[in-house]
């Protein structure tokens, strides 16, 4: 499915062209989901096409109670106000779209950041 001329999601194939079917795509409203984690129901998910990066905020990661087990990671990127960012670590965690039978579950790598969000999690 292709809005806007953006290109199209792919990936875990969820969403696909019957989706739209009827709906009036005039806006570019963000897309903020729900899904699970590594078991862990995480809310306010925000679907950014345009990033670079799947970046779990700190905050998250300490409820989901994982331990000490983020990566080293020798990157850095620019935030939305333009600043740069400096993750703490990475992780790989497998998270689960859709439900039963469409169901899919993959791993992602994710580069934890201890920055203010109105999102606990961004997937680009």
């Amino acid at each position: 499915m292709e809005i806007d001329g953006k290109a199209p999601v792919e990936g875990l194939g969820i969403f696909g062209p019957t989706d739209a079917q009827g709906v009036h795509l005039s806006h570019n409203d963000a897309l903020v989901i729900s899904t699970t984690m590594a078991n862990y129901t995480v809310q306010r998910i925000f679907l950014k096409s345009s990033s670079s990066a799947d970046v779990l905020f700190y905050k998250v990661y300490q409820q989901m109670e994982l331990g000490d087990v983020l990566q080293p990671v020798d990157t850095s990127f620019y935030g939305f106000a333009g600043e740069v960012v400096h993750p703490l670590g990475q992780i790989s965690l497998p998270l689960s779209l859709g439900s039963e039978p469409t169901r899919r579950t993959r791993m992602f790598r994710f580069l934890v950041v201890d920055r203010p969000s109105a999102y606990n999690l961004i997937l680009g």
